[in-house]
């Protein structure tokens, strides 16, 4: 499977940064339609090929090594005009060639291979480390989320510095690699900057919980998302944290770790499930769904000797990915899709694997090999490896990461190898967030920073018994050695098949009284559960958002977005000025559409999903989530089912002119007001026959 997805990427690609295994040619940046915030990862630096080196070497593939160790000294330029993700380009790149260069020196050490390598690989990672380093002047010391690679922040080329804002992950997620960096070339700057960018964060945590929010301010510190959860937007940073203690030996990471992590466990951690919580109120769940990120924790747990919760979490995770053949980007707590895309992500693979080494248990071989056939079944192409662009059909998206060779494989090589197998021990080794292995003896490298101690108030949350150390299983559940399926069994009524559920749903509903709920007849859970799961439902009309406009509505005439997709500057910008644009979903986030269309005038934007056949009798409300600093759009967003939205493209295809209202509440134009919510027949209805819609807005999705 590697050999076809690196084969490919070397035959059709290189020296491009990532392959498009549909095309069977490579991605280079500004060539092909923008991709939003994605393609920040693209640096014009060969990234797949950096980032898959020390994989090569895990797997034996030493020739192979030794060629791409050449191809990145005499072919990789780093002074590119481009501007790119600090956190991607450091954990991909910076992370890439740390790998390599620590590979490389162990071979030649080893008199097996490269006699003729000098550091070359380090002098680049050095080289990228200072291009990285001018992303952190700001006044607070967190990093821009941005920085050109030639000109830096802030400069009139640079086309970069007036971000106000970055992810917590973004930030407290260089640790790693800049200090290995540091105590790798003597050069204590990239160190003690990381270190900083980490204070920041621990100084703005929510204290009297311990929580952190997803989005921060970079000037400031003031938190501009304030959800709370272990995936997207902050996963690495706590990942980091404990990994730092590990590789560094300094205490004042695992005390911060272990105060996040009780955090964690208190208020986030509903097993088998990890909720979303307001961080400064964190008995409030914030959202009923979870993202695919999240999937790493187990594989952290097991880092910190928490087997119990790992199992559970990971095995929720498992009956997901067996309902959908991989793990969706969204799901529900009932493990409904709620973003569909799988863009062949490695986390679930990487808590498999992690597992398997604590336990020994065979079952996670089981679940690494259902990942292996999905995979050959269902993504595997003629140039590759192609990700899902809908779990539900099927569909492939032009697009191959190169984190999947750089994490995927090696996570899946090492769950079914022997030590016999591997060119190394892995044990003396740690692995970053992108999987690329640091030795552990860089601890003796720099003894601890003294002016940086975590004051941990051990009186407020006293340590548990296992904080320092990381037990046995054996220690946890001694002669017990079928303690994992006793943990996965105990939550088989939390993973019942839909059906079973619902009927025990209704089963707790007659004994209610007088509680009316806005049921959907597909996705509704017993109360019970999820009560247990720290959900609270509240009716529709409570939370109901309230579109801008005279008395809650806005009219205009409908017209298409060119491009389509609004991904890029609106070619049709006199169509659109006052109108209500119909746009499509992918390939940028939702806020680049709505920025793009805005700047063009559109009075309000209509999206509908690309999803072919997806319907809102079927899904779940479907949320459009920001990119962290969306309070300059002010135009009203509504997002449509490709059912629904199939309605409007046929009436505008139909008629020439085609108004739209978007209201709170359901109406026709000229009719009584009515709170029942329209049918698609009574969508087609109104618009075929007056040539008029109305839209609602739903919690959530305006």
């Amino acid at each position: 499977m590697f050999d076809h997805a690196y084969g490919s990427y070397m035959k059709h690609a290189y020296p491009a940064d990532e392959l498009m295994p549909l095309s069977c040619r490579g991605r280079v940046r500004g060539m092909e339609p923008s991709r939003g915030d994605v393609d920040d990862a693209l640096g014009k630096f060969s990234l797949t090929l950096i980032d898959t080196l020390d994989t090569l070497v895990v797997l034996n593939k030493l020739d192979e090594f030794e060629d791409a160790v050449r191809k990145v000294v005499l072919g990789v330029r780093l002074d590119n005009d481009v501007v790119v993700s600090v956190f991607e380009t450091n954990i991909r790149v910076l992370g890439g060639l740390l790998g390599g260069h620590i590979m490389a020196d162990m071979l030649k050490a080893q008199s097996v291979r490269l006699q003729w390598y000098k550091g070359e690989l380090l002098h680049l990672a050095r080289d990228l480390g200072y291009r990285l380093l001018p992303a952190f002047n700001t006044t607070s010391g967190l990093p821009y989320p941005r920085v050109n690679l030639k000109y830096g922040v802030l400069s009139p080329n640079s086309r970069t510095g007036t971000e106000l804002d970055t992810c917590t992950a973004c930030a407290g997620t260089m640790i790693l690699e800049f200090a290995a960096l540091s105590r790798l070339t003597q050069e204590t700057v990239f160190e003690d900057t990381a270190r900083r960018a980490l204070d920041v964060l621990w100084e703005k945590r929510q204290k009297g919980n311990d929580l952190v929010g997803t989005v921060i301010n970079i000037h400031n510190g003031d938190w501009v998302r304030r959800d709370s959860g272990v995936g997207a937007g902050i996963d690495s940073y706590y990942e980091y944290l404990m990994k730092a203690y590990i590789l560094l030996g300094d205490d004042t990471y695992l005390e911060r770790f272990n105060a996040h992590y009780m955090a964690i466990m208190k208020y986030i951690s509903q097993p088998p499930l990890l909720l979303n919580v307001h961080m400064h109120n964190p008995t409030v769940s914030i959202r009923s769904w979870m993202d695919s990120l999240l999937a790493f924790f187990p594989g952290l747990q097991v880092l910190r000797g928490d087997l119990k919760p790992a199992i559970e979490t990971h095995e929720m995770l498992y009956q997901v990915t067996k309902q959908h053949k991989f793990l969706p980007e969204a799901f529900t707590s009932d493990f409904a899709v709620y973003w569909a895309q799988h863009p062949l992500r490695p986390e679930f693979a990487e808590s498999t694997y992690f597992l398997y080494k604590a336990t020994r248990d065979p079952y996670y071989l089981q679940v690494g090999k259902s990942i292996v056939e999905s995979l050959n079944e269902y993504a595997r192409v003629a140039c590759g490896f192609a990700a899902v662009q809908d779990v539900r059909t099927g569909r492939h998206e032009d697009r191959m990461d190169s984190f999947f060779l750089a994490e995927m494989f090696k996570y899946l090589y090492l769950l079914f190898s022997e030590k016999r197998d591997l060119p190394l021990d892995i044990d003396d080794y740690i692995f970053t967030t992108e999987a690329h292995l640091l030795p552990l003896s860089l601890s003796t490298a720099r003894p601890p920073c003294p002016r940086n101690m975590t004051m941990f108030r051990r009186g407020h949350g006293e340590e548990e018994i296992f904080t320092r150390s990381c037990p046995s299983a054996q220690t946890l559940f001694p002669n017990n050695p079928t303690f994992t399926r006793t943990i996965r069994d105990a939550h088989k009524q939390l993973l019942q098949p839909g059906a079973e559920r619902l009927a025990l749903f209704r089963q707790v509903l007659v004994s209610l009284r007088g509680i009316e709920f806005p049921l959907h007849d597909t996705r509704m859970e017993p109360l019970e559960i999820l009560k247990n799961m720290g959900l609270t439902l509240l009716p529709l009309g409570d939370r109901s958002m309230q579109l801008t406009g005279i008395r809650h509505k806005v009219k205009g005439s409908l017209v298409l977005s060119e491009p389509y997709q609004a991904c890029a500057a609106i070619s049709n910008q006199k169509e659109v000025q006052g109108k209500m644009a119909l746009a499509q979903r992918g390939e940028c986030m939702f806020a680049t559409k709505a920025r793009n269309l805005q700047e063009a005038g559109a009075s309000g934007v209509i999206f509908i999903d690309n999803a072919e056949g997806s319907c809102s009798e079927e899904m779940v409300l479907f949320q459009m989530v920001g990119d962290g600093s969306t309070g300059d759009i002010v135009i009203p967003l509504v997002f449509l089912f490709q059912k629904e939205g199939q309605v409007l493209l046929d009436a505008l295809s139909q008629h020439r002119n085609v108004d739209v209202l978007l209201a709170t509440k359901p109406m026709f134009l000229g009719e009584e007001k009515t709170d029942q919510p329209l049918s698609a027949s009574q969508l087609h209805k109104a618009a075929t026959e007056t040539r008029t819609m109305m839209l609602t807005s739903a919690p959530d999705q305006a």
